[in-house]
């Protein structure tokens, strides 16, 4: 599947307002500096489905839709993943994403963590075009969580007792915040009720949590022609996810946990060892167990749409729950 193709259809309703989105960030995504330039389109060039965009977008056409101020919102958002991502680059030392050569790899870790910040700081000035309280401290809140995913996912990188528990609390944090935000953020501009912008917050949140799960049991399941990075990158980084958390608990104790074991705690990890446990993790339960809580956040993700009027718009956001899953496939 073309998921890149099957987006564009999705969101065909909404592509002035998105084309309108991609022409402010590059105009305040311009520096001064050739160098920041440079990263920044090679940045762009790589951004990826805009999902985050579209979604704040789509969340604020279920009440009254401003796109004056859904504009600069959607914009913050984009640069604040875009930042995250550089600098989750430079931290697990990666030399590409979505198959090109990351920021760090071309330019150095200084000038990524610098690109990184200057997103970062483009930020402030977009928020302060939404002129809401509100957005301003949904904005600072979610920096720090992400902020806090970042540093959770550190402490916990390399340990196999790792429990789905404390995996949910890392990908909450890391992953599924921003997106919440997202569709928290479009309620909140478009002057939804606080009951609305509740159910958009979990919409988001459980949209988000699907999002990293099914991304997880890709690292396991497909390879770098069709995710941009080789599987079991994961593992290289020292990663335990939900798919071989639950593989480890349908075979405590055996061989394969001595081999993660040894795995996890090696400074030098060979690709044949990654690849054993890649292939170990895919003949068992833990790739259909984690399928199955995928399924489980994305119903729940729907459930809180249901709340809305039927409309076109709360069909696209329903279709995206379904695209999000399809991703496995």
């Amino acid at each position: 599947m073309d998921h890149t193709v099957t987006l564009s259809r999705l969101f065909v309703g909404i592509q002035d307002d998105l084309d309108q989105v991609d022409a402010l960030f590059q105009e305040r995504s311009t520096s001064g500096l050739d160098i920041l330039n440079s990263a920044s389109m090679h940045v762009l060039g790589a951004q990826g489905k805009r999902l985050r965009t579209a979604l704040t977008l789509l969340s604020g056409k279920l009440h009254t839709y401003r796109f004056e101020k859904l504009l600069p919102l959607s914009v913050a958002f984009e640069m604040v993943h875009l930042a995250t991502l550089i600098h989750d680059d430079i931290v697990d030392e990666a030399k590409t994403r979505r198959g090109l050569p990351t920021v760090n790899t071309l330019w150095g870790d200084k000038i990524a963590l610098l690109l990184g910040d200057y997103f970062f700081a483009k930020t402030a000035g977009l928020i302060a075009d939404v002129r809401d309280h509100r957005i301003d401290q949904l904005f600072s809140d979610t920096v720090a969580t992400v902020c806090e995913g970042s540093i959770l996912e550190m402490m916990t990188a390399g340990r196999i007792d790792l429990t789905p528990d404390t995996y949910y609390e890392k990908i909450r944090h890391k992953t599924a915040c921003l997106i919440a935000a997202c569709s928290k953020g479009g309620a909140i501009a478009s002057n939804a009720s606080d009951e609305e912008i509740g159910l958009l917050y979990e919409y988001g949140i459980n949209l988000g949590t699907t999002f990293q799960i099914i991304d997880d049991i890709l690292d396991y399941t497909k390879d770098q022609s069709t995710i941009g990075k080789p599987a079991g990158n994961d593992l290289r980084q020292g990663m335990v996810t939900l798919p071989l958390i639950y593989a480890l608990q349908e075979h405590p104790q055996n061989g394969h946990y001595e081999q993660v074991h040894d795995l996890l705690i090696s400074t030098t990890r060979k690709e044949d060892d990654i690849q054993a446990v890649v292939a170990w993790v895919n003949s068992g339960y833990g790739i259909q167990r984690a399928l199955t809580d995928a399924h489980t956040y994305s119903y729940k993700a729907k459930e809180a749409l249901y709340h809305f009027p039927p409309s076109p718009d709360r069909a696209v956001l329903d279709k995206l729950v379904d695209f999000v899953i399809a991703r496995n496939r």
